[in-house]
C-alpha cells in the first residue's frame, strides 16, 4: 500500500514543537517533502533533525506568520525547491493571556488575533494561488475544541478560533471550483507546551480527564494522525469541514 503523502510538498507553520513537530515527523513518514517555518529556530532546526532521522525530506526556515514577508519567503521556498505545494498546515498559534473580556489588555487582544487568525489569513493568501496555479491543493487549518464552544477567562483566543473555523469554510466555498479543499481540525487536550502552560505541567490530566469522555489525554500523535489524513487523497471529498479530534470533550 502507498504511503498516505507519497511524494507530496507539504508547507507546515508552528513546526518546532508540539502539534507542529509531531505532523512534521508523521507526514515524513508518509512519504511528505517538509516545508517548515516556524519563529523557534532551535526547536524548527531540532524538528528538521527528527524529519531526517525518519528518512524524510525536508526544509526550514525561520519565519514569523504575521508577516507577509516572511510567509510570502516560505511559500517561495516551497517553490524553488519543489515546484508546487501539494497541501499546507496552517498550525501557528499562541493561547495568550489569561482573563475576563472587560480587563483583557487590548495589546495581548491584537497579538493573539494576529498569530492564530491573521497567521492564517495570510499563509492562505500566498498559499493558494500556487495551488489554484497547479490545478488541486489541500489546506489543513488547526483550529481548536474553542472554535465551537466557549472557554473562560480566554476571549481572544476562543475569538481567533472561532474566526478560524468561519474562514476555514469561506475559503472552502471560493475554492472548490479549483479542486482545492480546506478544511479544519479542532484537537482535544493533549500534551505540548502550550496546554503545560494552560493547566500546569504537572495538573493537566487533573483537569483534562474529568472534561473528556475518553478520561485521558490524547497524544500529539494522535491528533497528527487525523491532519495527514485531512491532507491525503483519501480524503477527497471532504472540504469545509470541522473535524473534532477530542474524546468527545468539546470547549470546556
Amino acid at each position: 500500500m502507498s504511503k498516505l503523502l507519497e511524494k507530496k510538498v507539504c508547507l507546515l507553520t508552528g513546526a518546532a514543537s508540539g502539534l507542529g513537530r509531531s505532523t512534521a515527523i508523521l507526514a515524513a513518514r508518509e512519504g511528505a517533502y517538509l516545508v517548515m517555518g516556524d519563529r523557534d529556530e532551535e526547536g524548527g532546526r531540532e524538528t528538521l533533525r527528527l524529519v531526517t532521522e525518519e528518512g524524510g525530506e525536508g526544509i526550514f526556515q525561520e519565519m514569523d506568520v504575521t508577516k507577509s514577508a516572511d510567509v510570502q519567503a516560505l511559500v517561495k521556498h516551497a517553490i524553488d525547491a519543489h515546484g508546487r505545494i501539494d497541501c499546507a498546515v496552517n498550525n501557528a498559534g499562541v493561547e495568550g493571556a489569561r482573563n475576563k473580556t472587560g480587563d483583557y489588555d487590548e495589546a495581548e487582544w491584537r497579538r493573539v488575533i494576529d498569530i492564530n487568525l491573521t497567521g492564517v489569513f495570510l499563509s492562505m493568501k500566498y498559499e493558494l494561488p500556487e495551488m489554484v496555479k497547479q490545478g488541486h491543493g489541500a489546506i489543513v487549518n488547526v483550529g481548536s475544541t474553542a472554535s465551537i464552544g466557549g472557554v473562560r477567562n480566554m476571549p481572544a483566543y476562543v475569538a481567533s478560533k472561532h474566526g478560524l473555523l468561519g474562514l476555514t469554510r469561506t475559503t472552502a466555498m471560493d475554492y472548490g471550483p479549483q479542486n482545492i479543499r480546506v478544511n479544519a481540525i479542532f484537537p482535544g487536550s493533549f500534551r505540548t507546551p502550550m496546554s503545560e502552560r494552560l493547566f500546569g505541567m504537572d495538573t493537566i490530566e487533573d483537569h483534562v480527564k474529568p472534561l473528556t469522555p475518553m478520561q485521558r489525554l490524547a497524544s500529539a500523535d494522535e491528533i497528527a494522525e487525523s491532519i495527514v489524513w485531512l491532507c491525503s487523497d483519501r480524503a477527497s471529498w471532504v472540504s469545509g469541514a470541522g473535524l473534532s479530534v477530542d474524546g468527545a470533550k468539546r470547549a470546556g
